[in-house]
């Protein structure tokens, strides 16, 4: 097996071209350098330098050792570069604005990601979606997961994902079996809609209107998505989301997910941002990697 040591050592005779100068370069006797080429030699079974009054020459198998030799050490200094680089992401810091329906999502991608990165420390706050934006435009949020963001050339869509609203029930309701669902349907039931301050809303009263006609009539309106589902767990009545907001319920069976039937509605989009032109730290870039590649294992279209 070729020791690193001995390694080391036969391509510093070979740059120096005697065991003297090389025991210089080395800090160490020439009696130990030349021990290690001898047991180098020994190991590999052939002689690499021939020894003469005026110094070390290699042979030709020397010549093709060198090569190889060099070329790890290359490759062990970029390798302890790359290490070194990882090393002082211990005292980084990434701060990221989210909208409440993505807490989830950036929860789980968060977990993953400090199993990885363990020392990185994190700055998140919860706003509504063009809140978000506006703190990642004026630098004070590295990255920011929102609903829908605006086309604004100073901001930058690193990943999207695309989903539809629809309806959420419980398992024993009515409609649990149903695959999908009309919204004039929807109207027979007791509804928890989004509140204003959530993205969904715009696109449930824009629908409603096209297909039902008038506003929507609901038993509640909720500002919170967490509420949203609470109530509907609770049999309060039927809640509108989309099937990632509600990505953990359904799949542990608290919820079923109903997906609208109508054509032509606005789909929603949950997109990762920065604001474009600006560098961001090693950190956050790598956060912002793994955001994408986390949000491409949901399930769900993603752009």
């Amino acid at each position: 097996m070729l020791l690193g040591r001995a390694a080391i050592y036969f391509d510093e005779v070979a740059r120096r071209g005697a065991l003297r100068r090389a025991a210089d370069v080395l800090h160490i006797a020439p009696s130990a350098v030349d021990r290690q080429i001898i047991q180098l030699e020994e190991e590999l079974g052939t002689k690499l330098f021939e020894r003469t009054a005026t110094g070390m020459r290699m042979t030709a198998a020397g010549e093709v050792l060198v090569d190889g030799v060099r070329r790890w050490r290359r490759d062990l200094l970029r390798i302890r570069s790359e290490i070194d680089n990882l090393v002082g992401l211990r005292r980084g810091t990434v701060s990221i604005a989210l909208v409440e329906g993505a807490v989830g999502y950036v929860s789980t991608a968060t977990a993953t990601f400090c199993r990885q990165y363990p020392a990185i420390q994190f700055k998140m706050r919860v706003f509504g979606a063009q809140d978000v934006v506006d703190h990642v435009l004026a630098g004070e949020m590295d990255i920011g997961v929102t609903f829908n963001p605006p086309d604004n050339p100073s901001l930058r869509i690193e990943r999207t994902m695309i989903y539809r609203l629809g309806l959420i029930v419980r398992p024993d309701h009515p409609l649990a079996e149903r695959s999908d669902i009309s919204l004039g349907e929807c109207a027979a039931y007791p509804l928890i809609v989004p509140g204003e301050n959530l993205s969904l809303r715009r696109v449930l009263d824009q629908a409603w209107s096209r297909h039902v006609g008038g506003s929507v009539k609901a038993t509640v309106e909720a500002s919170s998505i967490e509420l949203i589902k609470s109530l509907t767990i609770r049999d309060v009545g039927v809640g509108w989301l989309t099937a990632f907001d509600a990505i953990r319920e359904i799949e542990e069976g608290t919820l079923r997910f109903l997906p609208l039937r109508e054509d032509r509605i606005d789909l929603s989009t949950l997109s990762v941002i920065s604001a474009s032109g600006r560098t961001l730290a090693v950190p956050s870039m790598l956060l912002l990697q793994h955001l994408g590649q986390t949000m491409g294992s949901q399930g769900v279209p993603v752009v």
